[in-house]
C-alpha cells in the first residue's frame, strides 16, 4: 500500500529556514561555528528535497545526523531534519526508512497531527499495522477533529480492519476504538461506526464491565448491528437492559426517519440518498425507492453537464442505479432490472471501473439463466488491480454458477478449487458455493465452525435469520430451498441454539 500524502506541500513549509536559523543565531559563537557544517548539510538536503532530488536529500541528511553536533541542535531543528529525511526516503519509495524517520520525528513535541497521520500511512505501507493503529490513536486523543476529516476516514477504516483480523493486535485495535469513541468520532453525515462500538461492547462484557458496555451500546444505531447483538447470546445482558433499543422494527423506522432528515439537510449529496436507499430496502419500501430514484435520475438528466445537481455524482451515481435495480427485482420486474444494471455498470466508481456493479450483473444474469452473459459481464475486470480478495471470491462465484449452467464441469472444477483454497476471504460466499456444489454436509460443517468461532459468530448468526424475502426466479428459489434444508438440519439447529437464536425478522433482504 503506497501512501498518498497530499500534505507534503504543506509540510515542506514546516521544514524551511526559520528553525534552521536557530543554529546560526545561537548566543554562543563557538557553538554556532561547530554546528555550521550540520546546518549546511540540512539546508542542502532541504533544497534537494524541494527540487525532487530525493537521493541527494537523503545523503545530505544522513551525513548531517552522523556528525557530532547534530544531537546538540535545538529540538525544533532535529525535528525538521528528521522530517526532511523521511520525505526524502518516501520520494525514493523506501517506506521502511520513511517510517523509521517519521517515528523519530513524532517523538518531538513539535510533531503535529499531519505528521502523526503520515507516520500511520508509512506504517501501513510496510504493514506495520500496530504502529499505524498507535499513530491514529494518538491523533484521536490529541487532535480529535482530524480523524473525522473526509480524507482520513477511508484510511482509518483500512487500518482498523487490518488490526481486527489479527488477535495479536487486539490491544492496539481496542485502544484505537476507545480513542475514537472518546473523540466522538462519526462517519459521513454523522453516521455512527456501529461495528466499532459493537466490538467495544463485547470487549467490555468479556471483562464483566456492563456499565462500560452499556455506554458503548448507547451510540449504536444501525439496524444490522442491533440485529447481530440481539441474536447473539454474548450480548444478552445489554439487550435485556434496553429491550426497546433492540426492537428491530422500531430501529428500522428510527433509522429511515433520521436518514430522510439527512437527505433533506444535504441536498447536494447523492450519497446521502444512497444511505437512505439502504434503509428503504430494509423496510421493503421498494415502490417508494423506485419512484424517488427515478425523480433523481430525471433531475440529473435535465441538468447541464457543467452544473450537476450533486457534488458527489461520480462517486455515487452507480449506487443509485444499483438501488433502482434492486427495487425492480424485488417487484418482480427482472428484465427492467437487468437493463438498469447494464447502465449502472458503465458508470465510474471513485474514478475506477465499476467492478462491484459488473459482478452483481453477472449474478443476476445467472439467475435469469443467461450464463454466457454472466461471464461476458466480467470480461473487462482487471483481476490484478481492481479486485480485493473478497471481490475475487465474488467474481469466481459468478463464474462457478455460470459454468455449472453451461455444463462446463472442467472449468467449474477449476474455479471450485480456487474458491476452496481462498474460502477464508469470503466465508459467506463459500457457504453458498458449497450448497451450489451439492455438498450440504460440507456447508453444515462450515457454518457450524463459524458459529463456534467467536470472531465470526455474529456474522454467521445474521446469515441464518428468517428474513422477509421478495418474489424469486426459479434459480433463486432453488438456492433458497438449499439454504432452508441446511438450516433444518438437527446439527445446525443445535449449533445455532448453543450460541444464539434464530428469529423471524421484520427486515427485508434483497440481493444486491
Amino acid at each position: 500500500m503506497k501512501p498518498n500524502y497530499p500534505l507534503l506541500t504543506v509540510l515542506l513549509w514546516l521544514v524551511g529556514a526559520p528553525a534552521l536559523a536557530q543554529i546560526s543565531s545561537a548566543a554562543d559563537p563557538d557553538t554556532a561555528a561547530r554546528t555550521e557544517g550540520v546546518r549546511m548539510l540540512i539546508e542542502s538536503g532541504r533544497q534537494a528535497l524541494m527540487a525532487d532530488k530525493y537521493a541527494e536529500a537523503g545523503e545530505a541528511l544522513e551525513a548531517a545526523m552522523e556528525l557530532e553536533g547534530f544531537e546538540r541542535l535545538p529540538a525544533a531543528v532535529q525535528h525538521q531534519a528528521l522530517l526532511i529525511a523521511s520525505f526524502a526516503a518516501s520520494g525514493r519509495e523506501d517506506y521502511l526508512a520513511a517510517h523509521e524517520y517519521m517515528m523519530a520525528a513524532t517523538e518531538f513535541d513539535e510533531a503535529d497531527a499531519a505528521q502523526w497521520l503520515l507516520r500511520a500511512r508509512y506504517a501501513a505501507a510496510v504493514e506495520a499495522w500496530p504502529d499505524a493503529g498507535l499513530s491514529i490513536t494518538t491523533v484521536a486523543r490529541r487532535w480529535s477533529g482530524e480523524v473525522a476529516k473526509e480524507e482520513n476516514r477511508e484510511f482509518l477504516g483500512q487500518v482498523a480492519a487490518r488490526l481486527s483480523r489479527d488477535d495479536r493486535h487486539r490491544r492496539e485495535y481496542l485502544d484505537l476504538l476507545a480513542a475514537l469513541f472518546d473523540a466522538k468520532y462519526t462517519g459521513e453525515f454523522g453516521i455512527q461506526p456501529d461495528g466499532f462500538w459493537e466490538d467495544l461492547v463485547l470487549a467490555a462484557l468479556e471483562k464483566g464491565d456492563q456499565a462500560r458496555a452499556r455506554l458503548y451500546a448507547g451510540r449504536i444505531e444501525n439496524t444490522d448491528t442491533l440485529l447481530r447483538m440481539r441474536i447473539d447470546k454474548r450480548f444478552d445482558p445489554i439487550v435485556r437492559a434496553d429491550a426497546r433499543r433492540f426492537d428491530i422494527a422500531n430501529a428500522m423506522k428510527r433509522r429511515s426517519r433520521w436518514l430522510a432528515r439527512v437527505v433533506k439537510d444535504e441536498p447536494r449529496s447523492l450519497q446521502a440518498f444512497v444511505q437512505y436507499g439502504y434503509a428503504l430496502l430494509a423496510e421493503g419500501r421498494y415502490a417508494e425507492l423506485l419512484q424517488q430514484s427515478d425523480v433523481i435520475l430525471r433531475r440529473i438528466a435535465n441538468s447541464p453537464a457543467k452544473s450537476p445537481p450533486y457534488d458527489d455524482l461520480d462517486d455515487s451515481l452507480n449506487w443509485l442505479y444499483n438501488h433502482k435495480a434492486a427495487a425492480l427485482r424485488a417487484l418482480g420486474r427482472w428484465e427492467e432490472a437487468i437493463a438498469v444494471m447494464e447502465i449502472g455498470r458503465v458508470k465510474r466508481e471513485r474514478g475506477s471501473d465499476n467492478v462491484s456493479q459488473a459482478i452483481n450483473l453477472g449474478f443476476h444474469y445467472n439467475d435469469l439463466g443467461h450464463a454466457q452473459k454472466a461471464l461476458d459481464a466480467l470480461a473487462d475486470i482487471d483481476w490484478a488491480r481492481a479486485l480485493s480478495p473478497y471481490g475475487r471470491m465474488q467474481l469466481q462465484h459468478v463464474r462457478y454458477r455460470a459454468y455449472l449452467q453451461l455444463g462446463n464441469h472442467a472449468e467449474a472444477d477449476n474455479v471450485l478449487a480456487y474458491l476452496r483454497e481462498h474460502h477464508d476471504d469470503a466465508a459467506d460466499t463459500w457457504l453458498q458455493v458449497l450448497l451450489d456444489s451439492g455438498d450440504e454436509d460440507g456447508a453444515a460443517a462450515q457454518l457450524m465452525s463459524e458459529l463456534r468461532d467467536s470472531s465470526k459468530r455474529s456474522t454467521a448468526l445474521a446469515l441464518v435469520q428468517d428474513y422477509e424475502l421478495p418474489p424469486a426466479l426459479p434459480r433463486i428459489q432453488e438456492s433458497r430451498d438449499r439454504w432452508k434444508a441446511l438450516l433444518a438440519r438437527a446439527d445446525v439447529t443445535a449449533a445455532i441454539t448453543e450460541v444464539g437464536r434464530r428469529e423471524k425478522q421484520p427486515v427485508f433482504r434483497t440481493p444486491d
